[in-house]
């Protein structure tokens, strides 16, 4: 058997996401194998093959002939060129997840998935400038209400100012197909995500719970990505039922990933609608559940590295609490103003130097926390500056500001 055993595929570029890995989203009918790399849509017909499509399979092919496939795969690509850590080479070196395929055949390229990223629906009650209508009704809703008019300028299809429709006549039949999958194959999962929107405001969420109060599987490990803008007695109601699935080995662990960027009024409004007070009380609520596995994830922009370090210096207090796993990502797959290599490597430099001042690396996981950053400093810090999508991030804002009457050259002065 593979079980604990690390990615087995050496080629040059092969990728465990591509063979492991599988993200859903049920509201649209798209799947992807990392969150990266490009989208194959799912017929109802063919629901069962979500991770065996065309694309996936030419993607592993490739990737066993030592080539990039493309796709989204670039990103990998330039972080190595670099001299970076990448995705890839992280997730390589995950053990446990490998398909019970490749313990008999390494070319297998239609394999049993190991790790499912779910999105039930788009219901999020907050609109954060790097998301879109897909992934939050709010900004749906504010698409919906405003009119605008792109003109002349050229922001690229991931722009969160589209109007997305249909979604609550697509995902219901997307929904009961992937429960009629989950019934024949749960049991080879090693890892569930659940993402939203914000999944613990989605009535979707419950059945989870239900499915594994009634279909135990005492290896898996459900994590949770949570905005954490909730109110506390409903993020507590949630965590204490986990945990009796826990205590009934129903499921092995549960992990809640906290959605945070950086810190102070800057992350109120590139994550609009939240309150960091409540933020840090849901947190520090966590950190008070001994039995809890818990981890944040930052989204890394323009908007949200030069105060960074000040969220940086708060990790540093809650992980003498408790072990907080730290995880990063990027605006994915866009829009491009919103990726901070726009900027060239001279904006960030001083604010690179404080964060990987304040970064440990006493632990495991921290030591690879800091190589990944090192990563995407290092691609950072080799590109040049972009005026053109500079000026679309600037439109982009003044947008942003019309609409909720906010002012972002106050603070982020150094844009303008």
């Amino acid at each position: 058997m593979n079980q604990g055993k690390i990615f087995p595929i050496h080629t040059k570029t092969a990728c465990q996401l591509k063979w492991t890995w599988t993200t859903l989203f049920l509201h649209s009918g798209i799947t992807r194998s990392c969150h990266r790399a490009a989208e194959s849509k799912l017929s109802l017909e063919e629901f069962d093959n979500f991770h065996n499509t065309p694309r996936k399979i030419h993607d592993r092919e490739t990737m066993l002939q030592g080539e990039w496939p493309g796709g989204g795969c670039e990103y990998c690509h330039k972080i190595e060129l670099a001299g970076g850590s990448s995705d890839r080479m992280l997730h390589n070196a995950i053990p446990n997840l490998v398909p019970r395929e490749l313990e008999t055949d390494l070319t297998a390229t239609h394999v049993t998935p190991r790790l499912l990223e779910i999105y039930l629906n788009n219901t999020c009650n907050l609109s954060c400038l790097y998301c879109h209508g897909e992934l939050s009704s709010r900004i749906n809703f504010e698409n919906n209400k405003f009119n605008f008019q792109l003109g002349d300028v050229d922001l690229n299809k991931f722009t969160s100012f589209q109007i997305v429709d249909n979604i609550e006549k697509t995902q219901p039949a997307y929904i009961k197909k992937f429960w009629q999958w989950m019934e024949k194959n749960y049991k080879e999962l090693k890892r569930i995500h659940v993402l939203g929107g914000e999944p613990f405001y989605q009535r979707e969420f419950e059945d989870f719970y239900t499915f594994f109060e009634n279909h135990p599987h005492p290896q898996l490990e459900f994590n949770v990505v949570s905005n954490l803008s909730i109110d506390q007695n409903k993020l507590q109601n949630y965590i204490e039922r986990f945990k009796l699935l826990i205590a009934k080995k129903k499921i092995r662990k549960l992990e809640i990933t906290c959605s945070i960027d950086c810190w102070g009024p800057e992350q109120e409004y590139v994550r609009s609608g939240l309150n960091l007070e409540n933020w840090e009380e849901n947190f520090n609520y966590l950190l008070d559940q001994p039995w809890l596995s818990i981890n944040i994830n930052q989204t890394i922009t323009p908007l949200t590295i030069k105060t960074m370090p000040d969220l940086l210096v708060k990790l540093k207090e809650w992980k003498k609490k408790k072990t907080v796993s730290q995880f990063f990502s990027g605006a994915t797959p866009g829009p491009d103003y919103m990726k901070p290599f726009i900027f060239g490597g001279d904006e960030f430099r001083e604010d690179f130097d404080k964060i990987f001042a304040l970064m440990n690396d006493n632990t495991t996981q921290e030591k690879e926390a800091k190589k990944y950053m090192q990563g995407i400093w290092a691609e950072i810090e080799v590109a040049p500056r972009d005026e053109k999508e500079i000026n679309n991030l600037k439109f982009f804002l003044n947008e942003i500001d019309r609409r909720r009457n906010t002012n972002w050259k106050e603070l982020f002065p150094w844009i303008r």
